[in-house]
């Protein structure tokens, strides 16, 4: 057996006999396995759960905050209420007026009281006074500032209580908008994700169905090259032609094994492609079950409206962007209100000062009522209110940006759809004639007159005009899979 009968068999051995473990598959099959599989789309539905979950974080700042503080402090030196230590006059009790239970000037000025209180002069029977020109009371007490003092060593506090957020300008209400939004967005990344990967699944499907059509359309025309070096070697063998018409079948002959060689290489690494991305392995038989024969759309215009476009994720990230922007100024805004809040709490604390900072736990409740009015921070909020309104207007210019350039890639898409309707329909004419014209030359040269030139370049015109359909078919097909992903039909 010579190299060029070992190549062809090689080759139809790959085409034709199965391995150990086959797998057939239909392109919606394909796209399941593929959006299974595919790491991005799983990153992106954390993504959607990472924002659920913000979302719902936002929503607990409407509610109350509970909290429990506790501390402890040591304290190694007394408190001294007296700087230095002090003289104190004694008051008799007559006085002090009973109704106020202060000194009365009108007392004192009574003889009997004030010489009860003060010292007096004999002589004059006035009142002794001092340097300062105050008056010189009979008694003092000594108040030493040693005896003023007391100490806590160990200090205890617990405190639990909540607050209540009433009024903060709208910042909780917007930030729950916004954790909306971004959940929304993350939803339409998900979703813009998959319909990526439904398109690039069905494009590497629809080329591993080209490149296998190509692969049989490759080992047809060798075939009928064959057929004709074979009728070659009888005919010269009686004489009728020349070695020179044989070698030009038989370069034809090489050249195809080549090409089926190639073609079987791109089919096989085709498939690896599409197993790659469908999580298949490479060791399995992929068998497709669509073929380019039985394509869906067959209409020579797609009928499409331009509001399509506000379907598409792309759109509807860009609108939550614009209104997580309008969100933003609105908090940039409420920094210009007061904050308003209600607060209560209960407290513990050792020493307990409800009763002589006994060594014990005390406790009380406290109600109250926070309010921050914020006046002057030379222009701060001024400046972030205007960064935020130029955001909004940057998301609102690249939204309108974003559908213009959706619309005309949706023109695109429906022209170049279109096209290749029209396309695949000439293919199947040209078919049709390179068929009739293969037909008629073979007759002709059966019958003797056409020469072998002749038959050999009716036969490439066949394979080119089949191949060309292959094409066609398979780019018509790939155009509707790109115009369901413009108008967002996957």
């Amino acid at each position: 057996m010579n190299m060029k009968k070992q190549l062809t068999l090689f080759i139809l051995l790959i085409i034709t006999y199965p391995s150990y473990s086959q797998k057939r598959l239909n392109v919606n099959e394909c796209i399941s396995l593929a959006l299974q599989h595919n790491q991005k789309i799983e990153i992106a539905r954390r993504q959607v759960k990472a924002a659920d979950a913000l979302r719902k974080s936002a929503f607990t700042q409407y509610l109350p905050n509970f909290s429990i503080n506790g501390g402890y402090s040591y304290f190694n030196k007394d408190f001294r209420l007296l700087k230095e230590d002090m003289l104190l006059p004694v008051i008799p009790y007559s006085a002090i007026d009973p109704a106020t239970g202060q000194v009365s000037s009108a007392l004192l000025s009574s003889p009997a009281v004030a010489a009860s209180t003060f010292v007096v002069n004999p002589a004059t029977g006035s009142v002794v006074k001092d340097a300062a020109g105050n008056p010189v009371f009979q008694k003092y007490t000594w108040l030493p500032a040693s005896k003023a003092t007391f100490g806590i060593d160990n200090f205890y506090m617990i405190n639990g209580g909540f607050t209540q957020p009433v009024y903060l300008g709208g910042k909780i209400r917007e930030t729950n908008r916004i954790a909306r939004y971004t959940r929304e967005s993350a939803e339409q990344n998900l979703s813009l994700s998959e319909d990526e990967i439904k398109y690039s699944t069905e494009e590497a499907y629809w080329r591993v169905v080209s490149v296998t059509e190509k692969a049989r359309l490759a080992k047809k025309y060798k075939e009928m090259l064959v057929r004709l070096v074979s009728d070659l070697e009888n005919i010269r063998a009686e004489g009728i032609i020349t070695d020179n018409d044989l070698l030009k079948a038989k370069l034809k002959l090489s050249e195809a094994d080549l090409s089926l060689l190639k073609a079987v290489n791109g089919a096989e690494m085709s498939k690896m492609v599409l197993c790659q991305m469908t999580g298949l392995s490479y060791s399995e038989e992929l068998i497709l079950s669509d073929s380019l024969n039985t394509y869906e759309n067959e209409t020579d215009e797609i009928v499409f409206d331009e509001d399509a476009i506000n379907e598409r994720p792309e759109i509807k990230i860009l609108g939550s962007g614009v209104e997580i922007a309008r969100s933003g100024v609105k908090i940039m805004q409420s920094r210009f209100l007061p904050n308003i809040g209600l607060t209560a709490g209960y407290t513990f604390m050792n020493p307990n000062p409800y009763n002589g900072l006994a060594e014990e736990f005390g406790s009380d409740y406290n109600i109250g009522v926070a309010v921050n009015i914020p006046v002057f921070h030379f222009g701060d909020r001024k400046h972030t209110l205007n960064a935020a309104k130029y955001e909004q207007e940057s998301a609102e210019l690249k939204l309108q940006e974003t559908k213009e350039l959706l619309i005309l890639q949706l023109h695109q898409a429906a022209y170049r759809h279109n096209e290749s309707v029209t396309k695949a329909k000439l293919a199947e004419l040209s078919l049709e004639q390179a068929s009739r014209n293969l037909e008629y030359t073979r007759d002709n040269f059966n019958e003797g007159r056409l020469k072998t030139t002749d038959l050999l370049e009716a036969q490439l015109l066949w394979q080119k005009a089949f191949s060309e359909l292959i094409d066609a078919r398979t780019e018509q097909q790939l155009s509707a899979s790109n115009l369901k992903k413009v108008t967002a039909k996957y």
